[in-house]
């Protein structure tokens, strides 16, 4: 039920707080939530611009990065004050999460399975929802353990198809085979570290999984979650990523047919349902969440998609040669490479000399804000128009930035121990 205290711990004994069983049901709903849009879409582009070194640098940060939060929130209640100290961050992790999923519903899922693209994707999530709103601790976990059954499943048909596996190569990144070079991924590679490293602490069904469970087994979940679950999605990417391009790429002509089309309307549709209704229960469960903006924001996404899903579009040299609905699609990407992180590393992160005083915060929040504009330009220009020279402008943004905070003044030693 929704309350002013939410997220509450459940009691000592609860039902699926602590055991194996524990793990492994909070580890399907943890690697699957996590599926999403870029787990079951970038790799395709990555896999084209450096080859499997791409995916590489994409793929270790990603799992690493979340699994280690299980260990770096050993505590349940470390994740309880988290949420209520920064709910409104958490919650905006959350729209954008959905915003994406509807922008590429509209944009590439319409273009992968025609009209029917959005019956498929609300008869999914309708079933996530009916089967898992009732009980937050333990239905949900069953479908999500349900949703991953199924994801394997389409990944062991995959295997034996015709075009699987086409995009993996060993082949360091070159001019003329890759859409970018070897110099590209080194520029990329920290930016994955970066979104990925940090991201996982706004993400609302990662505390959700961490309160629920007990120090323990909460470990257990998180690594089983993104070392098996996650980590198998991701791989089955690398079997599909090249019947996705000619649809990203914007190709008239593309077309899924026979078992991929099934395969991937299964695959693709059930795991994003599964993602949008996770966040937006988590949305709906907070008195104080801002469910309107949800609902605008989700629109603007699918606008954008329609938008990005004509094919008549001319191009622009702010796109970088890519189509309108890649560049996009970057676009929603940077959130998570800049401005999401960048408020764990300025804002959640505590300055190493005690407690900022009332106009340092605010100061702090100005400069987060400064980097957040900064940073996406920066963005832009290096992941989306493809100049990765920038990049390194990026990282140089947020380290000046936590510097800044560092020399805030603080508050007199009285006040910071009135504030703990």
């Amino acid at each position: 039920m929704a309350n002013d205290h939410y997220p509450i711990q459940p009691e000592p004994g609860e039902a699926l707080t602590r055991g194996p069983w524990a793990a492994v049901l909070w580890g399907a709903f943890l690697g699957c939530s996590w599926t999403w849009v870029i787990g079951m879409v970038l790799p395709a582009l990555l896999l084209r611009d450096y080859g499997l070194f791409g995916w590489i640098a994409f793929a270790v940060p990603n799992v690493i990065g979340a699994a280690l939060m299980g260990l770096v929130l050993l505590k349940p209640q470390w994740s309880v004050n988290i949420v209520q100290k920064h709910r409104l961050a958490c919650q905006q992790f959350s729209v954008i999460t959905v915003a994406y999923h509807l922008f590429v519903v509209a944009w590439l899922l319409s273009k992968l399975f025609g009209h029917a693209a959005v019956p498929i994707l609300v008869v999914a999530i309708g079933l996530c929802a009916s089967l898992g709103f009732r009980n937050r601790s333990i239905a949900m976990l069953y479908v999500a353990a349900g949703v991953a059954i199924v994801s394997w499943g389409c990944f062991s048909y995959a295997t034996q198809l015709p075009g699987a596996w086409t995009l993996a190569d060993w082949a360091w990144p070159t001019e003329g085979v890759n859409r970018l070079t070897k110099t590209d991924l080194l520029w990329f590679a920290p930016c994955a570290l970066f979104g990925f490293a940090l991201c996982p602490y706004l993400d609302l069904t990662f505390h959700r999984a961490r309160i629920n469970t007990s120090p323990g087994t909460g470990v257990g979940a998180f690594f089983f979650g993104f070392g098996i679950v996650f980590c198998s999605m991701i791989v089955f990417s690398i079997c599909y990523g090249a019947k996705l391009l000619p649809f990203i790429q914007g190709d008239a002509d593309a077309e899924l047919t026979g078992a991929w089309l099934v395969i991937l309307a299964i695959h693709l549709t059930l795991q994003a349902a599964f993602t949008v209704t996770v966040h937006v229960r988590e949305m709906m469960e907070d008195r104080k969440a801002n469910i309107p903006w949800l609902v605008t924001a989700g629109g603007i996404a699918i606008l954008l998609g329609l938008f990005a899903r004509i094919s008549v579009l001319p191009d622009h040299p702010i796109t970088g040669g890519l189509s309108w609905g890649e560049a996009v699609y970057r676009g929603f990407l940077l959130f998570y490479g800049t401005v999401l992180p960048g408020y764990v590393w300025l804002i959640m992160i505590r300055p190493i000399r005690g407690q900022l005083s009332g106009l340092s915060n605010e100061l702090r929040n100005l400069t987060y804000a400064i980097c957040c504009g900064l940073s996406l330009a920066l963005g832009w220009v290096g992941f989306t128009i493809g100049e990765t020279g920038k990049l390194p402008y990026l990282f140089g943004v947020f380290i000046v930035g936590r510097i800044v905070v560092e020399l805030l003044p603080r508050e007199s030693g009285q006040a910071a121990q009135s504030n703990p």
